[in-house]
């Protein structure tokens, strides 16, 4: 009997993807099998008010900032006060109360002995940030902020972050037991910490003309994600996708029905320096007509264009008439009315 050819390359395919579909399978079962993580045993919490008895200038600066809303029964016990960052502190404060008894009672040989012995001494030990990396701090961190813990969705993409690819992590900016401003526990306020690192961009915004954040009337954080965003340059978008500027230069978002192409394909920095210019609006070059021609070049009959510019074409720009573009293409940025922008 004659088996046909489909059938025969029906079976040739299924025996190609066995090996790639156990191996899916194996996965998808081992993912679903996989164990969860136990919880935290209660029995290693003593809470926040235990480690106030020591740690008193800590406690009372903690106590004034946002962190505090954890020191409730709504948390589960490794999500609550100073646990949360540091670890279950049964062990920490049994070590240091015994040895204190110890010195209390006159005994100080013992006392030193118990800090000598370094398997005790380590078990008491609690989590310091100031052993860990960057990245182990900051996963500390986003075990909270990534998830559930408010405007979780400013941090989604801080793993892959350009702060956490060079090694910034949380603590670099942000400071829990003393932050130099309580909103947002911030270790110094914006811009000025923002320049520690990026030196070049106050030299920006001293230039004439710029963004008012020097003056405060607006942020770095207004137009970036300081945790990470999904654009270049970590970028903050509009509610519709567009590029943030328009979210204060709302006439110029559109849609226009005549498009100017370098909004929508380089975006406003084709024409714009953000962050500071020594030229009028921020221009990239002195005069318009020079940022005009870089892509409206001297060509007469430039393809799309219908004319050009150049000694033979109406837009001779050795006449100083034609010198500023935008006084006859007033709506440079996108049009309504006019394939010319006019």
């Amino acid at each position: 009997m004659r088996i046909p050819k489909l059938v025969l390359v029906l079976l040739f395919c299924l025996t190609a993807a066995a090996p790639f579909i156990s191996t899916k399978l194996a996965a998808t079962t081992d993912k679903k099998t996989k164990a969860v993580p136990p919880p935290s045993d209660p029995a290693l919490y003593v809470g926040s008010s235990s480690c106030a008895e020591c740690h008193t200038n800590q406690a009372t600066h903690y106590s004034v900032t946002a962190h505090n809303k954890t020191n409730n029964d709504k948390f589960p016990v490794d999500q609550r006060g100073c646990e949360a960052c540091h670890g279950g502190a049964k062990n920490h404060v049994e070590f240091y109360t015994t040895a204190q008894n110890f010195v209390k009672a006159g005994k100080d040989a013992e006392a030193q002995a118990l800090y000598d012995n370094v398997e005790k001494a380590k078990a008491a030990k609690l989590t310091s940030f100031g052993d860990l990396s960057s990245a182990q701090a900051s996963a500390i961190c986003l075990q909270c902020h990534e998830g559930s813990q408010g405007h979780s969705e400013e941090r989604f993409n801080f793993r892959r972050s350009e702060h956490a690819r060079h090694g910034v992590s949380c603590l670099d900016c942000h400071s829990s037991h003393a932050p130099k401003r309580t909103e947002f526990l911030l270790r110094d306020a914006e811009p000025n910490m923002c320049y520690q690192c990026h030196a070049d961009q106050k030299s920006s915004f001293q230039k004439p003309f710029h963004h008012k954040v020097p003056e405060g009337g607006m942020k770095c954080s207004d137009c970036h994600n300081q945790h990470g965003g999904f654009m270049a340059k970590s970028l903050r978008n509009s509610v519709n996708g567009d590029a943030g500027c328009v979210k204060c230069h709302a006439d110029k978002q559109g849609p226009f029905v005549f498009e100017h192409a370098p909004i929508k394909t380089e975006g406003c920095q084709a024409c714009h320096t953000p962050h500071g210019s020594t030229y009028p609006k921020m221009l990239t070059r002195p005069q318009v007509k020079f940022l005009c021609i870089e892509c409206h070049s001297n060509t007469p009959g430039l393809e799309g264009e219908g004319t050009g510019l150049g000694e033979s074409a109406p837009h001779n720009l050795t006449d100083p008439r034609y010198n500023n573009c935008t006084l006859c293409h007033v709506d440079i940025h996108g049009s309504n009315k006019n394939r010319q922008f006019r």
